[in-house]
């Protein structure tokens, strides 16, 4: 702030003067609005002798120093409006704070952060499903089930974005919230025009301080003084992705001080009622010390409440630590040497009663496990193996350690009938060792047997993660089995089974593969990725044997095993032997990734990704019959922000055979599509199109894309509002030389694991098929 007195004499004023000065602050009143003139004319009623020329000087000063004020700050300028302009004044004042913001976000800092993430079950049933939620889980209502705890140097440049170090971390429970993993993530820029919520919904929300703030909030004023100005916000449309609550500014300067903001269930969040976000900017720094996320939701009648918390301050340890991060790293968290001492140090919100005898718990059960003299088996996998849930879901046991694990595969879904094999079960089991140095290998051996053919078949795949920074991973398989003709998958086995003893409809076609195969996998250098492979296989083309079903539907019949010759019972290929070498070469822009304990973690890429297939087939290795070269490009994004609008996903593939002296059916060009009532969601999947009859073993054109409003338009639907339902809108396109070309194009709505979509598809001669399709995801 200026010091008058540094260039200007309070001396210097005489009576005169100070007429002089008073007739040009009548002037400039009006366009300064400090209400001088005013001032004036009322202390001009005093009788003339009360103005001596020490009065004089006295005064004068004091005007100018209110010039002076009024050219250094606007801000406070404005307080001195008439209260028939407050309107107007309060919308001028929130538009030079919204202006003020275009420079906030430029600015960079470096802070220490505390994080605590907790989540508490307030009330819950105590049966689903008919099963005790106590006997099954352990958990009771008003129980704490997750508490993390983190501490971290956090700092952001408008160039390089944030980079984090986590220096230690410590967690109870083992059932984890919708937690906020780092201090970045709860790193709330309100002076950005979206507000992303990550660990809570993919949706964005619009700030009351961003550009076009007016065109989503009305701007009321609660309280002012002469330091403080606090404002309610209040969205103009109700269910419109905004906040409502109340901010608070320094009146001076028009930096933010405090911020109250709420969100409520009717703007899109999946099974949270309420949402509060409370800031505090104390010295009014760029980024608030304080910040605190509190909700309350539910989930199939169990009602939690949670919070997470994050307290900045100066940073403590090396000013420029993020200079040892790379280019696309954007946490490094290597915890392992430190913890309880670390945290205790630096705790900034003390631990509740209950959060310090949970975890006295905890440890006292850490401690009690490393004094057994026998810590690396699976001394846990009970005295006796609970069958009934491991009915419908895969079951695990690990080592007191941890560092070692079995997965049995869920028994239901094992069991399985196709026309080729009838009824059967294939049924694995996968060993996992974990070491210290974060590698880990993995061995799964699988047993397919035919109960109405009496065959059996087995397999056996290894696999070792031999580099995690690089992701390094070696394979191995061998054995024999049967395979889908189309190795991107037509139906899952338990589809499959529903539809053909159900609905008559055989749509998997199968081969019989003996095979030994091998890849090898690692980054190079930066987001590039490499991997190379092999295999040799004998193949055999086969037949149905089986036509049993439950339902018989008269207008059906089964087809046969051949799909090129659905009505007819040949043999699609001859036995053959096959040896091929295939490598991929995948770049990935604008790849951030966490670092874990040395193991690469990988978010979500801000650009595209550019894939590089090749293939070759080899004549005369092994008496192998395949002679063929094939190479593919594709370019895909998934999630690319479109603001309020969602976010939208597309890919964009050609594929092409050179030299394809002699090739069979199994290693043709195959699609994924679908024409079942369940359909797989990916990307790259077809909801109409025929498993295998566009394969090709000449060259194709393939393109998706799907956009997802994320409830842009179902939000302002009263009767959809309440399903919180997510719009979907896509389309396909797939080429080769002997189909043509082919279309699809699809609406459907979403419900976190549901789908629903109807598609449409044609080609140049008109409507081809069209119908709803289905999917879930769990």
């Amino acid at each position: 702030m200026y010091n008058p007195a540094s260039f200007i004499s309070l001396s210097s004023f005489s009576r005169t003067g100070f007429k002089v000065l008073y007739i040009l602050l009548v002037f400039a009143g009006d366009k300064l609005k400090l209400g001088i003139p005013f001032l004036m004319r009322e202390l001009g009623r005093v009788k003339h002798q009360f103005f001596t020329n020490k009065v004089c000087r006295f005064m004068g000063g004091f005007l100018v120093c209110f010039v002076l004020l009024d050219i250094n700050s606007n801000c406070f300028a404005r307080t001195f409006s008439t209260p028939k302009d407050s309107v107007n004044w309060l919308n001028q004042f929130m538009a030079d704070v919204i202006k003020l913001q275009k420079t906030r976000r430029k600015l960079s800092f470096t802070n220490d952060a505390y994080i605590k993430n907790h989540l508490m079950l307030d009330h819950g049933p105590k049966r689903i499903f008919g099963k005790s939620i106590k006997y099954y889980s352990g958990i009771n209502n008003n129980q704490l089930v997750w508490l993390n705890e983190s501490f971290s140097r956090l700092h952001y440049d408008k160039d390089i974005g944030y980079k984090e170090r986590v220096n230690a971390t410590k967690s109870y429970g083992k059932y984890p919230s919708w937690e906020f993993k780092s201090a970045a993530q709860l790193s709330l820029n309100f002076s950005q025009d979206l507000v992303r919520l990550e660990s809570l919904s993919d949706k964005s929300f619009v700030s009351p301080l961003a550009q076009n703030a007016m065109r989503y909030y009305q701007y009321n004023l609660v309280s002012k003084n002469a330091k403080e100005l606090t404002v309610e916000v209040v969205p103009k449309h109700r269910f419109s992705p905004t906040f409502s609550g109340y901010l608070t500014f320094n009146i001076n300067n028009c930096a933010l001080r405090y911020l109250d903001l709420k969100i409520s269930g009717d703007k899109g969040i999946n099974f949270i009622d309420t949402l509060q976000v409370v800031q505090d900017y104390g010295r009014e720094d760029i980024v608030p010390f304080y910040t605190l996320l509190k909700y309350k939701g539910d989930v199939l009648k169990f009602y939690f409440s949670g919070s997470s918390q994050a307290v900045f301050s100066d940073n403590t340890g090396k000013p420029d630590f993020f200079k040892d991060f790379k280019p696309a790293e954007v946490v490094q968290d290597d915890n392992s040497a430190s913890h309880s001492g670390v945290l205790k140090l630096h705790r900034k919100v003390p631990l509740t009663l209950q959060e310090r005898l949970s975890y006295e718990h905890q440890d006292s059960l850490n401690i009690r496990r490393k004094e057994r003299p026998i810590v690396d088996s699976l001394e846990n996998l009970a005295p006796r193996l609970n069958i009934l849930p491991l009915l419908f879901s895969e079951k695990i046991y690990t080592s007191l350690n941890k560092r070692r694990a079995i997965v049995l595969d869920p028994i239901v879904p094992a069991f399985f009938f196709n026309t080729v094999e009838g009824f059967g079960i294939n049924y694995g089991v996968s060993f996992f060792k974990f070491n210290q140095n974060n590698t880990s290998w993995s061995v799964s051996p699988r047993l397919r047997y035919s109960f109405d053919n009496k065959e059996l078949n087995s397999d056996l795949s290894a696999s070792w993660y031999y580099k995690p920074k690089k992701r390094g991973t070696l394979n191995f398989s061998i054995g024999s089995t049967y395979m889908d003709l189309n190795p991107n998958g037509s139906l899952t086995t338990l589809q499959n089974t529903l539809n053909t003893l159900f609905f008559e409809q055989n749509f998997m076609k199968l081969y019989r593969k003996e095979y030994v195969s091998t890849g090898i996998g690692r980054e190079l250098v930066g987001n590039l990725y490499l991997s190379v492979g092999t295999e040799l296989a004998r193949n055999y083309s086969v037949t149905n044997t089986k036509d049993f079903v439950f339902r018989d539907i008269k207008e059906r019949n089964f087809s046969s095993n051949n799909p090129i010759s659905p009505s007819e019972e040949d043999k699609l290929f001859p036995v053959y032997n096959s040896f091929y070498f295939n490598s991929s070469l995948i770049y990935t822009l604008k790849q951030p990734y966490i670092t874990k304990d040395g193991v690469k973690i990988y978010k979500l890429p801000q650009g595209p990704r550019f894939v590089l297939s090749f293939k070759k087939g080899i004549s005369g290795v092994l008496n192998s019959q395949s002679d063929y070269t094939y190479g593919e490009v594709e370019i895909q994004q998934e999630k690319l922000d479109m603001g309020l609008w969602g976010y939208g996903s597309y890919s964009v593939s050609a594929g092409k055979f050179y030299n394809a002296r002699s090739i069979y059916y199994p290693e043709w060009r195959h699609f994924s599509g679908n024409l079942a009532l369940i359909f797989n969601p990916g990307l790259r999947s077809f909801h109409l199109l025929n498993f295998y009859t566009y394969s090709t073993n000449r060259y194709f054109y393939e393109g998706h894309f799907e956009h997802n409003f994320n409830q842009f338009f179902s939000n302002r639907v009263p009767l959809l509002r309440k399903l919180k339902l997510q719009e979907l809108l896509g389309g396909a396109y797939l080429y080769q030389p002997e189909k043509g070309n082919y279309f699809e194009m699809y609406v459907g709505l979403k419900r976190v694991v549901f789908r629903a979509d109807y598609a449409v598809a044609f080609d140049k001669r008109g409507v081809l098929n069209q119908g709803f399709k289905i999917s879930y995801n769990f």
